[in-house]
């Protein structure tokens, strides 16, 4: 039995490739392309976190002098911890206790607080809290929207310059 090498082709299912249908697939890569692009550049440019510093180099000289005074945080051992929520009126009030190492109030302190906005021009909010109990601070600020804020604490010691920073991302309720 001999076998044919020769195959037999049927013509008639078999498209040609023409011009107009490569224009055609070239058209929609690119036009898939152009759709997935804007799509990360949309949200690359709404998701971006809005970090500014108007003093980038002054901030880069200061990094070392940044390290060594969060090292000396971490040394005093001080768990501070604090609350923001805001009021019907749009009052935002602030809460903070601090205590030492062995857990007792740390009285004495002057505390601030300062609240602004991320990637906004709109200036930061400052307010000293006033100390009630022993070791617990508070005070308000007036007017803040609702949505994302930052913010930051110092707490200082008035004899030894002991001082505590603190940054926080919060979301205030409506």
């Amino acid at each position: 039995m001999a076998y044919s090498t020769e195959q037999t082709f049927r013509s008639d299912n078999v498209r040609p490739v023409t011009g107009r249908t490569v224009f055609f697939w070239l058209a929609g890569f690119f036009s898939v392309m152009l759709v997935a692009n804007a799509f990360f550049v949309y949200f690359a440019l709404s998701s971006f976190p809005g970090l500014v510093t108007e003093q980038a180099y002054e901030d880069g000289l200061a990094y070392n002098g940044r390290i060594a005074a969060s090292r000396a945080q971490v040394e005093l051992n001080w768990d501070v911890a604090g609350q923001v929520w805001r009021d019907a009126d749009g009052m935002a009030r602030i809460s903070v206790t601090a205590r030492d190492a062995a857990g007792a109030p740390l009285t004495g302190l002057v505390v601030t607080a300062e609240l602004l906005r991320p990637a906004s021009p709109d200036p930061a909010r400052f307010v000293s809290l006033q100390e009630g109990e022993a070791g617990k601070y508070s005070g308000r600020i007036d007017a803040v929207a609702a949505g994302r804020w930052i913010l930051d604490l110092d707490a200082r010691s008035g004899g030894e310059g002991e001082r505590f920073l603190s940054r926080n991302r919060i979301f205030l309720d409506e």
